[in-house]
């Protein structure tokens, strides 16, 4: 595997150095060999515009390798690593980096049940190959479909508005709910020079509408702890709608 994954040339590795190239003029009791030789090759890239080298390591082989011991136990994964490859030489070294790179090793069990890691102090939820918190298999994690994606997006977004029906809701803002009363408005099927504007009791100014038909609150008043309890029914209602869907 190291012949596969890091035995090759590295990218621009046919350009040579610059040489040094020049005239030294003579002078008595003078050490030349402290001269330099020829241009570096952070130097040559910064100072005459050539393309520094890069790695161009073929890590296909190394995830396939990973991908093809998935459910086997992590620890023989690593000593079959062990055996064909010495981790004292950098060839060996370099391939077990990126081994580690492509494996979170250091997992555990949130309260949901779900599988997470540490990313810079924060709990994520792992993604592609992991070592399960409690068997020690390797395993890859299923990636979210669309549906996931929406539902994780839905449960994210912060509520702020809630309707009870079409003369009534619940609005958010700075942080305090209000009851709401509600007035249909139509704007019009089309854009106009001069737009429909209403007054936003929250905003206390007059507001423009665009088209269509909107649910504009013309009155409010905070809630109380009755219609505070009413609207967390509500809440857990649509997190419970939202994560059947």
């Amino acid at each position: 595997m190291k012949k596969v994954v890091v035995e090759r040339p590295r990218g621009q590795s046919s350009v040579p150095n610059r040489k040094f190239g020049a005239r030294l003029p003579y002078v008595p009791d003078h050490d030349y060999d402290e001269q330099p030789k020829r241009v570096g090759i952070s130097a040559s890239y910064r100072d005459y515009g050539y393309s520094a080298k890069w790695f161009t390591d073929v890590l296909g082989p190394l995830r396939r390798f990973l991908e093809k011991n998935v459910g086997r136990p992590w620890n023989d994964v690593y000593s079959e690593m062990c055996a064909s490859l010495d981790k004292r030489k950098a060839t060996g070294k370099h391939i077990f980096d990126h081994a580690m790179d492509m494996v979170d090793t250091n997992c555990f069990i949130g309260a949901s049940g779900k599988v997470f890691r540490l990313c810079w102090g924060a709990e994520r939820e792992v993604e592609g190959l992991y070592v399960h918190a409690q068997t020690g298999i390797l395993c890859r994690a299923v990636p979210p479909n669309k549906r996931e994606l929406k539902r994780r997006r839905l449960l994210a977004e912060e509520v702020t508005w809630l309707n009870i029906n079409d003369e009534s809701g619940y609005r958010k803002h700075e942080g305090i709910w209000y009851l709401v009363r509600l007035e249909r408005v139509f704007a019009g099927w089309t854009r106009s020079k001069k737009p429909v504007m209403v007054r936003d009791i929250f905003l206390k100014k007059d507001v423009p509408l665009d088209r269509g038909w909107y649910s504009v609150a013309i009155a409010k008043k905070q809630c109380n702890r009755d219609e505070l309890q009413h609207l967390r029914y509500m809440l857990q209602n649509r997190e419970r709608q939202i994560r059947n869907m």
